[in-house]
């Protein structure tokens, strides 16, 4: 059992790190998916001049960890300037200092490091996962739709992307919900988002294991929440009365 203190403690300690995963698990789950539909698309061009240069971004963020690509960002990056340069660049100046009032993270530039290698990582899988879904989509829904006047582009927007999120969502649903969970890796950039919190909980007490089962119970809600909203969001997306896919 967890005794009354930590329990009254549990609100204000994990409060603001839950709000920060909430907030980075929308940030870069939105960005990763934005960029991982242009990426896909060029992923299925014709030319490849095209074609090469998303294949390797793909092969590269999908296959270098997640936990490397946000270190690197966050402490190898910055040492590629001048010191004066990089103090101004990257920690001393008024979008830094905007972000870091608003997030309440003390270095925010570490939280906008970890976004973006959680990013760009994100994106590589989707991408992946996305070029599937299109190639499932019968290429006579794409003829038919240049018969009919439409242009390359306006058939890829109209006919092949939301047809191939349609088909690959199952899949887009699971990645996702591990990008929530690689939220946690932020804490070794020294992001106070959950598990951060309780890291440092843990220090101050030397309670691990009912702060862990804590944490543990946390992400699995969160889990859940995620599942039954991406899982509405699939029965939208293949219309009324439809079940959601399972994949």
């Amino acid at each position: 059992m967890i005794d009354a203190e930590l329990l009254r403690s549990l609100p204000s300690t994990f409060g603001a790190g839950l709000a920060l995963t909430v907030a980075l698990t929308v940030l870069t789950g939105v960005a990763s998916f934005a960029v991982a539909v242009p990426v896909a698309g060029l992923r299925l061009a014709s030319s490849r001049r095209l074609r090469w240069p998303v294949v390797a971004y793909i092969e590269v963020f999908r296959n270098v960890p997640a936990l490397i690509q946000i270190i690197f960002w966050a402490f190898a990056l910055p040492t590629l300037f001048p010191m004066q340069i990089r103090q101004r660049l990257f920690f001393d100046n008024a979008v830094v200092d905007a972000l870091g009032a608003v997030t309440g993270i003390p270095l925010p530039y570490y939280g906008l490091a970890a976004a973006l290698g959680l990013t760009l990582n994100t994106s590589a899988h989707l991408a992946e996962i996305l070029r599937g879904g299109m190639q499932s989509v019968p290429r006579q829904h794409v003829d038919a739709a240049r018969s009919l006047g439409a242009g390359r582009r306006a058939a890829f927007l109209s006919v092949l992307v939301p047809a191939g999120i349609r088909a690959a969502f199952p899949a887009v649903s699971t990645r996702l919900i591990h990008n929530m969970k690689n939220t946690a890796l932020a804490s070794f950039v020294a992001v106070p988002e959950l598990f951060s919190r309780v890291q440092g909980e843990i220090t101050r007490t030397f309670d691990a294991t009912r702060l862990l089962l804590v944490a543990a119970v946390m992400y699995l809600l969160l889990a859940w929440l995620m599942t039954v909203l991406l899982a509405a969001v699939d029965a939208r997306l293949r219309g009324p009365g439809s079940e959601p896919a399972r994949g």
